[in-house]
């Protein structure tokens, strides 16, 4: 995981006052809201790096064996896309938890965010947002002044905090 290496590698260097930003999406609360109870309860606010790398590569050998439906996981249209942003949110909150517990005072807030639906390669000609406007919520995460209070840990989306969970209040421009 490129996010999991870039964070271990750069948070424990990072100056006092640093932002750290990591790209999600809006999906990961799709491919939640499709998991069984028995994989949403397993977010819980105290699950571990390992636990979570367990997640991922159970996820990816189920998807091989083709066994994932029956072992709880979600069968959308955009399985892996939703399943992979899942885990970067909540790999997002795990960092920003250590941060707290490690660095203390530092002021140092890590957030994952939804860009939102935007015409890119990806997004296709009819995403409603260019790539400046998906933007924002990034920028706005990165360049949060120094004497802020917040947010830290969180899903940011339209520049607002949204509760990690199953049943998100989508944007209006959610197109699924």
């Amino acid at each position: 995981m490129v996010s999991k290496a870039t964070c271990e590698e750069k948070w424990f260097s990072t100056h006092n006052f640093s932002r750290v930003v990591t790209v999600s999406s809006i999906t990961s609360f799709i491919a939640l809201k499709n998991c069984s109870s028995e994989l949403q309860n397993s977010r819980s606010e105290t699950i571990t790096e390992e636990e979570l790398v367990g997640l991922m590569n159970k996820f990816v050998e189920d998807t091989k064996s083709g066994v994932h439906r029956k072992e709880g996981w979600p069968d959308t249209r955009a399985l892996t896309y939703e399943v992979s942003k899942m885990g970067v949110t909540v790999l997002s909150r795990i960092h920003a938890r250590k941060l707290s517990e490690q660095r203390r005072g530092d002021r140092i807030f890590l957030n994952a965010c939804s860009p939102g639906w935007v015409r890119t390669d990806m997004g296709g000609p009819t995403a409603i947002k260019s790539p400046e406007e998906g933007a924002e919520t990034p920028v706005y995460l990165a360049l949060l002044p120094s004497d802020a209070k917040g947010p830290h840990g969180e899903f940011v989306t339209e520049k607002k905090v949204e509760q990690w969970g199953p049943y998100p209040q989508f944007p209006p421009w959610d197109p699924l």
